[in-house]
Order: C-alpha cells, then structure tokens, then sequence
C-alpha cells in the first residue's frame, strides 16, 4: 500500500504527460511524413530535371561525328574538339552541374568519349569507366536518373543520362551533380525538420502545461470548497468562469453549499426552539417537583402520630411548639376553617340562657 502511494502521479502530471506526448506524436508525425516527404519531393524534382537536362543536351549533338573517336590521340580531331567546347560551355552557364560528359558502350564494358572536366582529372577518350550501374546502362536507350547518391574516384554525384542522337544504343551523354549541392538542399530540409520538431515539442509542452494547469486549478478549487464544506464553512462561493462544464460543477457547489446554509439555519432555529422548550420544561418539573416535595411533607407531617393536648387538643410540631389544631392544619394542609358550635357544647355553654328562652338542648320547644 504504502508502495502504491509513493508510486501515485498527480492527475495534473498525468495529464501534462498525456497531451504533451499526445500533441509530441501528432506533431511529430506529421512533420516526420512532411519531412520525408520533402526530401522525396526534393529528390523526385532533383531527378527529373536531370533526366530533363541531359534528354535535351543529348537531342544537340549527333553521335555519328563523334565516331572516329576511340583513344586519346584522337583528342585532335575537330569533332572531339567542338563537342568538348560546347559541353563546357554548358556546364558554366548551370552552376548545379559539376561534369557533362559522354560514353559509349561496346558490351558490357564502357568508355569515356568526351569529358568535360577541366582539370588534370580529365578521362581521355577511351579510357574505361568501372563504376557502372544499372541505371546507367539503361541511359544507353531511354532518360534515367540515379536513384541514390554514389561516389566514384571524382566525388559523389547524383547523375543523369539519355542517349545520345543516332546513337543506335551505343552512345549516352552523362550529367553530374555535385552531392554537396544535394547536401545543402537536404542540410536546409533537416534543418528545417528540426526545427519543426522542436517547434512541435515547444508546442506540446505548452499546451500541456496549460491545459493541465488550468484544469488542475479548477480541481483544487473544487476540493478546497469542498473542504470548506466538511468543516462547516458554508458562505463561502467558486467563481469560475470557464464555459464548459466546469460551470455548472461549480454552480451545483454553490447551490449545495446555499442549501446547507439554509438547513444548518434551519437546524439552529429548531434546536434554540428545542432548548427553549427544554429550559420551560425543567422549570415546570423544578416547579411540580417542588410542590410534590412541599405536598409530600404535608402528607409526611399529618400521618403517623401527632402529640395533642389531651385537655386543650393544641398540637404539638416538630419545633416543640404546641399549635391550635386549626392553625397547624392551616400550615400543613390547603384546609380552612370555619368556627361553629356543636350541640352539645352549645347546651354546655349557654344551657342557661337556652333554657329562658324556652329552648333546650340547643332546640326548640
């Protein structure tokens, strides 16, 4: 458990890395399929204009005056020396092309007919050439054009050819680009490649790190309220405005938060109500407990036996004090008395003045 803590990656971090590598593969891709696809265009475009180039030169010249040229002491005769000329000619005027020259082939074998190189490098008519490929000797009757760079005992080159006018298949006229022209080209398109990644990186990891903030601070504001929430803060309000769902997330919180404010309100009235209600009850019980316990000792005082005066019938409390009967049953009862006379005391009392009345016995006669 422990470990799958340590191992936990932030959701902001996760979707960082997610659009970063999201948006690093798209771009990514798309600038490896324009990249190479530049280069082929590049290399397509390179190759038909050979193939261009050296189809109209060959239209130019006519293989049949170059026939008498077989070896190096032929280098005299005025046919080599006018084709040798023109080629050159050619050459400066297209700085692209560094050599022009001319074959013929007699088997599979091939040799140099006329070569415009101006320097001690120069290959003498007849010399042989052994570089050969297939594309070359496929020049020896249509255009063709190399179809990757290759390096001879000159440089490396990227080279077209197309026969030669009458040539019967025999003769072909050869044109050499420089491969640092093509370098440079091909320099300018990785350069530019790089650069598009690059770009693309800087691209994905802003766009990344904006997307994956944003939402993570809308998140943490979501958890910081609902924190709130939990600890009772309910006033408190999310103001975001993001126009998406977020929104309404954030307003379902306000509106949640407003309704626990209006309940925990209503909650509080309630148990002020409740206490209120408690507080009268308790004194209302203090108050029935009290007169339990003041009836209580009136009944407690008036059962058992009770020390009367056997002549005067005052009784006697628990002070010591002797108390008319009337009055004690006052303080320890809710009694009241009226005073009268019984018969009997009566006859007792006024018997004499009963009987001048002509009443006796507390009666009529």
């Amino acid at each position: 458990m422990n470990l799958i803590k340590r191992l936990r990656i932030r959701f902001g971090t996760k979707l960082f890395l997610s659009h970063f590598i999201a948006v690093f593969l798209v771009s990514g891709s798309v600038g490896t399929f324009f990249y190479y696809e530049a280069i082929d265009n590049m290399m397509h475009s390179l190759r038909s204009r050979l193939q261009n180039s050296a189809a109209l030169l060959s239209e130019s010249i006519d293989a049949r005056d170059l026939a008498a040229v077989r070896g190096a002491a032929d280098t005299t005769l005025d046919p080599y020396r006018t084709t040798l000329e023109r080629m050159r000619r050619m050459r400066r005027t297209n700085p692209d092309i560094a050599f022009l020259y001319i074959m013929r082939r007699e088997g599979n074998r091939v040799f140099f007919v006329v070569d415009s190189d101006e320097t001690e490098k120069q290959a003498e008519p007849g010399r042989e050439y052994t570089a050969v490929t297939s594309l070359m000797l496929a020049g020896f009757h249509e255009p063709s054009v190399d179809d990757r760079l290759y390096r001879d005992e000159w440089g490396t080159f990227l080279s077209g050819y197309a026969p030669l006018r009458n040539g019967s298949g025999r003769y072909l006229i050869g044109i050499d680009m420089r491969a640092d022209e093509v370098d440079n080209k091909l320099s300018q398109l990785r350069l530019m490649g790089v650069i598009s990644l690059l770009a693309s990186l800087l691209l994905a990891l802003l766009f990344g790190l904006s997307f994956s903030r944003g939402l993570s601070r809308r998140i943490q504001a979501l958890i910081r309220r609902c924190s709130e929430i939990a600890s009772g803060r309910l006033e408190g309000r999310i103001e975001s405005r993001t126009f998406d769902e977020f929104d309404d997330l954030a307003e379902a919180f306000n509106l949640m938060s407003g309704e626990l404010t209006v309940t925990r309100t209503r909650i509080d009235v309630a148990m002020e109500e409740l206490r209120l209600a408690r507080d009268q009850l308790e004194y209302r019980v203090q108050e029935r407990t009290r007169d339990l316990e003041k009836a209580l000792e009136r009944v407690n005082v008036l059962t058992g036996l009770l020390p009367i005066c056997s002549s005067c019938k005052k009784i006697r409390d628990d002070r010591g004090y002797w108390q008319q009967v009337e009055h004690f049953m006052q303080l320890h009862s809710d009694a009241r008395f009226t005073h009268g006379l019984c018969p009997e005391c009566t006859t007792r009392l006024y018997g004499d003045l009963l009987s001048d009345d002509g009443t006796k016995d507390g009666s009529k006669t």
